[in-house]
């Protein structure tokens, strides 16, 4: 018969399993409600729970390991339980991604990444003609939309972003249907987890990769970015993947190793320095030269493809999509992005994520310099770049987060290994539990889980045009100037590329040319606008009734209609409905 002790213990364990799993559920499906004999049984406010399971599960721990053996004590089994339990960790960030994930492409990046895969997969280059690109003489840089630019050959955009992620996306859609392309993130981010607790058992032990993968997994930043199909979780997993092959003895690995930063370099061209890292590694283990000459074969390849692209599409080699690198980076920038991301870093995580720098005084991880240099040369490829306000753009520093979560976690196990056994288990269990909660209110303090019903509008907005307006309009946009022409089919010029005294020619040089203009404004874009064009154009400060309203965020205006307004005409204004997502 079990001890007592023993049978309060699974009690425990069982009561902390189901909360717990009732917290997940809360998390990735909004909670429950169900009536049960009358009785109302129900739960959406996940910390409920979880307080709940964190104190029975790590009492259960405790009582546990007081009087079992010392092979017996789940410390000395938790090893062979933390592949599983990170694996299960990877499918609820696959979950929570999926759930909150913003299956649309609105805004610049992701209409970027979205439309050029497409471009990708059906006409197997970039290079797309635009009826508008012939008045760019009269509309200048205008006619093209978010994300994109005029190309070098006449009558035609092309986009500004490397070729990396909307290629693995095009894949996406060549094996699917077209949403295939909103699951690439989530896989990849699931894949990221996975890789975190590989290193982080090659470089120190198995209980150090569970621990960096959970706060790898909830991680403010990395959670925010595998909501949304943009090109960081996909660049971290390739580095992450890059120093699991690179720390594989053999020349297989190498090559490899090579091909995962080809990848890597072809999504995100700027950090290609952190290549010098993992070349590092690759020539540590024999054979040598052999080793590295594998390695070059694979990633140098990247580094020509970027070169010729930039070359065709943009005019030279070292120009990308976005701009001459004598405007990208200046070297007065260092001390205010040394601030913010800086600030970023410790806000989203807490001071403790700067106990990664101390981990060459304390512990013995394998690599543990590499991985500070890793970070480092990383932070200094955006040291000088241009300056961004707001916190989701500490996603550039994300290939490297994972590295100090591996370190941090690392010097965490050895203080934990200096407790009573019997305190070991609960202890990783609190800390792997508290950490995750505490991003995940910040990641909800920051409204992260409610970016999805924000990025309803691009889709509910543009289908709707497209099925009420006719095909010669052309929607007047800044924000929406990417997402419209995908969801609506209509043609878009930008706003915010006009010269100030431009805009009434611009309209008119439109219905000159067949079109129909109409302005599309989002509730936070109608200040600048009054402010640019205020002063100088008939439509500058938009006193007239918007033709369709969606959530009081968006409106539309017929441009026509302002002069029917100030004859006293009445202006029917129509509600976009909300079902279109």
């Amino acid at each position: 018969m079990l001890p007592a002790s023993r049978k309060i213990s699974i009690g425990l364990l069982l009561v902390g399993v189901a909360a717990l799993a009732v917290a997940v559920w809360d998390v990735t499906m909004g909670g429950f409600h169900y009536r049960i004999l009358g009785v109302r049984v129900s739960s959406w406010e996940a910390y409920k729970p979880l307080r709940l399971g964190v104190l029975a599960t790590a009492t259960a721990f405790w009582l546990h390991d007081r009087t079992a053996e010392p092979t017996a004590t789940t410390w000395h089994v938790l090893p062979r339980w933390t592949a599983a339990i990170t694996m299960a960790i990877a499918l609820v960030s696959m979950a929570i991604a999926i759930r909150y994930g913003i299956f649309a492409a609105g805004g610049a990046d992701s209409y970027g990444y979205v439309s050029q895969a497409s471009l990708w997969a059906t006409r197997g280059g970039v290079v797309a003609p635009d009826p508008l690109a012939a008045l760019q003489p009269e509309l200048g840089a205008s006619v093209a939309p978010l994300g994109y630019r005029l190309a070098q050959t006449p009558g035609a955009i092309v986009p500004i972003y490397p070729p990396g992620y909307p290629l693995t996306m095009a894949l996406a859609l060549k094996l699917g249907r077209a949403g295939a392309v909103y699951y690439v993130v989530p896989l990849l981010g699931a894949l990221a987890v996975w890789l975190t607790y590989v290193l982080g058992v090659r470089v120190d032990r198995p209980v150090t990769g569970m621990m960096a993968a959970i706060f790898v997994a909830f991680s403010p930043t990395f959670l925010f970015q595998t909501l949304e199909p943009m090109s960081d979780v996909p660049v971290t997993a390739w580095w992450l993947l890059a120093w699991v092959l690179a720390l594989i003895p053999g020349p297989p690995a190498a090559l490899g190793a090579g091909l995962a930063v080809s990848a890597a370099v072809l999504t995100r061209p700027n950090i290609v320095p952190l290549a010098i890292v993992i070349a590092g590694l690759v020539v540590a283990s024999t054979p040598r030269v052999t080793r590295l000459a594998l390695f070059a074969v694979a990633a140098i390849p990247s580094c020509l493809i970027i070169a010729a692209l930039n070359a065709r599409l943009y005019g030279s080699a070292l120009s990308p999509g976005y701009g001459p690198l004598d405007g990208l980076y200046v070297w007065s920038r260092w001390k205010v992005n040394l601030q913010t991301y800086g600030g970023w870093l410790i806000t989203l995580h807490s001071p403790a994520i700067l106990i990664a720098f101390a981990a060459p005084l304390v512990t013995a991880v394998r690599h543990q310099v590499e991985m500070l240099a890793f970070f480092l040369l990383l932070f200094v490829c955006y040291l000088f770049y241009i300056p961004f306000e707001g916190w989701p753009f500490l996603r550039f520093l994300l290939p490297a987060i994972p590295l100090l979560f591996i370190l941090g976690g690392a010097i965490v196990v050895r203080g934990v290994e200096r407790l009573p056994v019997s305190l070991r288990t609960a202890v990783v269990f609190v800390v792997c539990a508290l950490v995750p909660a505490a991003y995940l209110a910040t990641s909800s303090s920051y409204g992260v889980f409610a970016i999805q019903r924000a990025e309803h509008r691009y889709v509910a907005v543009g289908k709707y045009v497209g099925r009420t307006l006719p095909p010669n309009v052309v929607v007047v946009s800044q924000i929406q100037s990417g997402s419209m022409r995908l969801y609506s089919g209509r043609l878009t010029v930008r706003w915010d590329m006009f010269d100030p005294k431009r805009l009434d020619a611009a309209v008119e040089t439109l219905r000159a040319n067949g079109y129909y203009p109409y302005l599309l404004i989002e509730d936070w874009e109608l200040p600048a606008f009054r402010n640019q064009f205020g002063a100088t154009s008939q439509y500058g400060r938009v006193d007239w009734p918007p033709a369709f309203v969606y959530r009081d965020e968006v409106r539309i205006y017929d441009f026509a209609d302002r002069a029917k307004h100030l004859e006293g005409q009445p202006i029917a204004t129509r509600t976009v409905p909300l079902d279109e997502f």
